[in-house]
């Protein structure tokens, strides 16, 4: 009779080692798309600037959403029964005959490990913005 070996077991260390791996890669890849989607954003378009300021009203401050402060930079804030604040602030000047417009996430929180809480909103709210500038202004230009 011989003796038997069992080699499942390495096998089934070395794979829990890979899924860990696999996990956090994804986890920080995750984080990382968060992120990029609410970068500080800057817009070159031909609209005024009081026409900016409305695009913001309509595609920032809504749906639970207010402006807090109607000044240069214009901020709308979340409702503070949501829970986590968020706020989201355009700054609007002129350059070469053009509206400047700067949009950027100012409040945000972070949950334990690093990552963005509720982020998705920031990102929804501020592809929308771009993507109004684009429709009234076809040469309007991104930047961020």
């Amino acid at each position: 009779m011989g003796i038997a070996l069992d080699t499942t077991s390495e096998g089934n260390g070395t794979s829990g080692v890979l899924i860990l791996v696999v996990i956090a890669v994804v986890y920080l890849g995750y984080i990382a798309f968060k992120r990029h989607g609410f970068r500080p954003r800057r817009v070159e378009t031909t609209l005024t600037g009081q026409q900016l300021r409305q695009v913001f009203k309509k595609k920032i401050a809504r749906k639970g959403w207010s402006v807090a402060d109607d000044g240069n930079p214009m901020i709308a804030r979340s409702a503070e029964s949501d829970g986590i604040r968020q706020g989201i602030s355009l700054k609007i000047s002129e350059a070469d005959g053009r509206t400047v417009g700067e949009l950027a996430a100012i409040l945000h929180k972070k949950k334990v490990f690093g990552d963005t809480a509720k982020a998705y909103s920031l990102r929804w709210r501020m592809n929308a913005f771009i993507a109004q500038v684009r429709r009234l202004d076809s040469t309007a230009k991104v930047m961020g």
